[in-house]
């Protein structure tokens, strides 16, 4: 999900305990790091109607044969990992965002605005309920880089000396509160059996007026920044990388690992890029092709702008020249096959004459990258919107950010990525899970 920078800020009033924390940044529990062969941290992730309650840290007061994603009350084109915050801990569902920094969990008691956590997503945390919280002060570090990197002009409650942080993403979803710190506890797992680590003294939000279409408890963030929940936990690995497969379809389970991955020659790699002053990754696209012939447009174009990977994003985001482009080259292919041109707004869409379609029909799409191609599989390229419809799972800028294009996770489902900060490399893989 897109963080868009923004200087809203609402006023809180209540009040959140005081207590004391300890001054070493990490770790390790009793029950050992979790760090795998390679000295990763590895934990599952899931997308909707997959049971995680095996493999994650029981939640206190939940059966032991609970369905943690149970329905589709949970945020559809989203995958969740589960994390644990406090001392006791108390467990929270939350969604992946690479497209972001801040990490946030709704709060009791919120103030404000709140919006329906699912009883699967975990209870909402308390911060006067846990004896390892502490709240972030208003001259801290953390206070003062967080305002800036959110262009906070003003985040403090001065009676109790209380950081506030306020972020907007490009959906127009928000969550403002208080910045806090507390133990994380990671259900991690290893190739024998399933353990914890902890992180103390871990910054995140605690909401208080949250804006938010989901009903899991929140958003971890693996953008750039020192305080994103992916730079916090890399303290517990000697190597600074992340990667992550996410499942396609609801029975499969992915997985997500900070720190070392394992070396394989079938991954395609290419430059990864800091998008300007926001806390995101990128990749630079130099021309796309449509069963291997190039767009009809000026490749000047492709590089006017970087493409943000962004895991809390659903569809694929490109300029409106290169979706017009793309729509002409994907009409020609399916018509030709005998497809219908559906007319669904800003969509690629399609028909089938024979009222049933044929995925073996369907064009390749490739996106030249630098020193790599993004060849994207049928089912990555296009989705069933409804019965008989099928989509492209690209769409133009301007039906979300004019000028900002974001590779969607729709688009490398079942893909292993792999973000290699410490080299500055993004590799992928197809149907690696």
């Amino acid at each position: 999900m897109e963080l868009f920078l923004s200087g809203m800020v609402i006023a809180l009033c209540c009040t959140i305990r005081l207590c004391t924390s300890t001054n070493s940044p990490v770790s390790s529990s009793t029950n050992g790091t979790g760090l795998n062969t390679n000295g990763a941290i590895t934990f599952p992730v899931f997308h909707i109607n997959n049971s995680l309650i095996s493999t994650m840290i029981q939640p206190e007061g939940m059966p032991a044969d609970s369905t943690v994603i149970g329905d589709d009350s949970m945020r559809k084109n989203k995958y969740f990992m589960g994390i644990s915050l406090g001392t006791p801990p108390v467990f929270n569902l939350v969604a992946i965002d690479t497209g972001s920094t801040l990490s946030w969990v709704q709060c009791e008691n919120c103030q404000i605005k709140c919006y329906h956590q699912a009883a699967e997503a975990g209870q909402i945390f308390n911060p006067y309920n846990s004896s390892t919280y502490s709240k972030l002060g208003c001259s801290t570090e953390a206070c003062h880089d967080v305002h800036m990197d959110l262009s906070v002009e003003y985040g403090c409650v001065e009676e109790n000396d209380a950081c506030i942080y306020s972020l907007r993403y490009g959906s127009g979803e928000y969550s403002v509160g208080y910045l806090g710190k507390d133990r994380l506890t990671l259900a991690t797992t290893t190739t024998t059996s399933s353990i914890s680590s902890s992180i103390d003294n871990f910054i995140f939000g605690c909401g208080q007026d949250n804006f938010y279409s989901g009903s899991n408890a929140g958003i971890v963030g693996f953008g750039t920044k020192s305080y994103s929940f992916f730079n916090q936990v890399s303290q517990l690995t000697d190597y600074t990388a992340f990667s992550y497969c996410f499942p396609r379809n609801h029975e499969n389970k992915g997985s997500l690992t900070i720190g070392p991955y394992a070396r394989d020659i079938n991954i395609m790699w290419t430059k990864l890029i800091y998008y300007d002053h926001r806390p995101a990754y990128a990749i630079q696209q130099l021309d796309m092709m449509v069963n291997g012939i190039r767009l009809e447009i000026d490749p000047y174009i492709y590089t006017s702008q970087m493409t943000i990977v962004d895991s809390g994003t659903t569809d694929t985001y490109i300029l409106s020249s290169v979706f017009d482009a793309l729509d002409k080259a994907m009409t020609k292919e399916m018509q030709a096959k005998g497809y219908a041109r559906g007319w669904e707004e800003r969509k690629i869409c399609f028909i089938s004459n024979s009222g049933s379609a044929n995925w073996n029909d369907f064009p390749t799409v490739e996106m030249k990258l630098i020193r790599s191609t993004l060849k994207l599989p049928v089912e990555n390229a296009f989705y069933e919107s409804s019965n008989n419809v099928i989509c492209s799972t690209f769409l133009p800028d301007d039906a979300g950010v004019r000028g900002v294009q974001m590779l969607g996770n729709r688009a490398v489902r079942s893909f292993k990525l792999v973000f290699d900060i410490q080299a500055m490399n993004f590799g992928f893989k197809a149907r690696a899970c």
